[in-house]
């Protein structure tokens, strides 16, 4: 039999706790007030993420006057929801190939790569596809020397600059824009799921790769 993941025994550590508290506060009236205080703190983590419709004068009240008590009820709420989640983030940090190149990408270009792996793997696809063409476009830019000149520069006449000076080769050149394009048009349309993400960051980690295994010919 295999061994209980860290974050299936802390799981069952929080629903221990939560075993506890019923024992210790069995009534109707508190299980009721936990719903309570749960459904709220969804409101106030939803209210912070995005629009709302819904009244929260009183709610905002609550987070106005007792802010140390919204901070636990989001630290539970959080700790429960992220815990949840990780087993779906392994999965997914083990559906990536590692990457490598003879060439190093700077700093700046290399937080664009990072984030766009970090938000897929943590179950942003949206996100992460937006990054990942980010990226792409970084790299580019960075190849040719033309990272942080605040010049603007096409996507197309980077694609098309890469090619003559051999960073991109033409059927490399070709994958660049399916690839790009794939990200625009999801980005202009609709969500997305995790498998649709996965397509765009795997093809753009692919072309990053020869992008920086290039020699070039300037």
């Amino acid at each position: 039999m295999g061994s209980v993941s860290l974050s299936a025994e802390c799981l069952s550590y929080v629903d221990s706790l939560d075993m506890d508290y019923e024992k210790q506060y069995p009534s109707k009236e508190d299980r009721e007030m936990t719903v309570v205080f749960r459904e709220v703190t969804k409101i106030i983590l939803e209210s912070r993420e995005g629009f709302t419709i819904k009244k929260l004068d009183e709610i905002e009240e609550i987070v106005k006057r007792a802010p140390d008590f919204v901070s636990d009820l989001l630290d539970d709420f959080l700790t429960r929801l992220l815990l949840q989640e990780v087993s779906g983030m392994v999965a997914r940090i083990l559906l990536l190939s590692r990457l490598d190149s003879p060439n190093r990408p700077s700093k700046s270009t290399a937080v664009y790569i990072q984030e766009a792996a970090r938000t897929y793997v943590y179950g942003f696809p949206q996100a992460s596809v937006a990054i990942s063409r980010a990226a792409l476009e970084q790299a580019l830019k960075e190849s040719l020397g033309r990272q942080g000149t605040g010049e603007f520069i096409s996507f197309q006449d980077l694609v098309e600059e890469a090619k003559r000076w051999k960073i991109l080769d033409p059927t490399t050149a070709r994958a660049v824009r399916d690839t790009a394009r794939k990200a625009d048009a999801v980005l202009h349309e609709q969500p997305i799921n995790h498998d649709e993400a996965l397509q765009v960051l795997t093809e753009v980690r692919a072309l990053l790769q020869q992008i920086y295994s290039a020699k070039g010919s300037f």
